[in-house]
């Protein structure tokens, strides 16, 4: 039920997609979608928590595939990867239509602060993956995450991979700029 209501709140949006439409295109009963979620935004909840758990493993599949400097522009091919497969990012950020969509829901509004603060934390970690120090992680991090942010923002505009491509080569300029790592580094 959960990767059906992924894909229509994704697709249709928060407000134009029902729980009874939900129901009918998952097949299953409207007491089951209340007794496992309890409504409408314990649904959406554990929508965000699919998505992410989603998302994420792309990324560290990514990351797995790289070294040094790179493992922080994975972060990028991940989500290019993610793009493409998904169809693209036309409709933006799930997570921020989520919260736009029920202001009022403060479960909602805490799991999407919890992902964006997740995907920072991931950048740092990526960030020290490649060989950066503590600091310089802290600092440069922030910048990352924006850029790949500002990606989704402006893939509606300018398509996935121009989009996503532009954001990256900005983040290898940033990071060639910055203290580069040293290949004896140690990670972690």
């Amino acid at each position: 039920m959960t990767a059906t209501a992924d894909r229509l709140f994704y697709e249709e949006g928060f407000a134009a997609t029902g729980i009874d439409r939900v129901v009918e295109e998952a097949g299953v009963a409207l007491g089951t979608l209340y007794r496992h979620f309890g409504g409408k935004a314990g649904l959406v909840v554990a929508v965000l928590d699919y998505r992410e758990a989603a998302f994420f493993a792309r990324l560290e599949e990514f990351a797995a595939q790289t070294e040094e400097k790179d493992r922080v522009l994975s972060l990028f091919d991940g989500l290019l990867s993610w793009a493409e497969e998904k169809g693209g990012t036309d409709n933006g950020c799930l997570f921020l239509r989520a919260a736009a969509a029920h202001p009022d829901e403060p479960a909602i509004a805490a799991r999407v602060r919890k992902h964006k603060k997740d995907y920072l934390a991931l950048c740092r970690k990526r960030m020290r993956e490649g060989g950066w120090d503590a600091a310089e992680a802290r600092r440069l991090a922030p910048r990352v995450f924006l850029l790949l942010e500002g990606a989704v923002a402006a893939c509606s505009l300018l398509g996935n991979r121009p989009a996503i491509t532009q954001a990256r080569d900005a983040a290898a300029d940033l990071l060639t700029e910055s203290a580069a790592p040293a290949p004896a580094r140690r990670r972690g």
